[in-house]
């Protein structure tokens, strides 16, 4: 192998698929077979987002409400807590996000590695490099 081509980070994907961060560029192989390649000379910027609290909250909120509605309309009451745990359940999945915004393309590509951190960090050392 050349040093371009060098793995700096290789992991698995939190819903099945694989990871991989070499010197020049972003490899995503997802569990349906597609195979996306990203030369990182084309990445914008990457961000890694952490669960949003305000929603964790906001959702646990409608629960509480729900709950404490039991007595006046149980139907508007088991609405509001499957509603808060629905919300709370997609909230959570949507945990350690990682979002690497490409040169030429309008949305970027949104990944969830089961090692957020430690991908977010082989990245950031590998576009620092550049």
């Amino acid at each position: 192998m050349s040093d371009e081509s060098e793995t700096v980070y290789d992991g698995v994907l939190r819903r099945g698929g694989r990871i991989t961060v070499t010197r020049d560029r972003l490899l995503v192989d997802r569990p349906d077979g597609e195979s996306v390649a990203v030369p990182l000379s084309g990445v914008v910027d990457v961000t890694l987002q952490d669960i949003d609290w305000f929603l964790v909250v906001m959702s646990l909120g409608l629960v509480g409400f729900g709950l404490a509605s039991v007595g006046r309309n149980l139907l508007f009451a088991v609405l509001f807590v499957v509603a808060g745990i629905g919300s709370t359940a997609l909230t959570y999945r949507k945990r350690g996000a990682l979002r690497v915004s490409v040169s030429g393309q309008t949305r970027p590509l949104r990944l969830f590695p089961a090692d957020p951190q430690a991908c977010y960090d082989a990245l950031a050392t590998v576009l620092d490099a550049e």
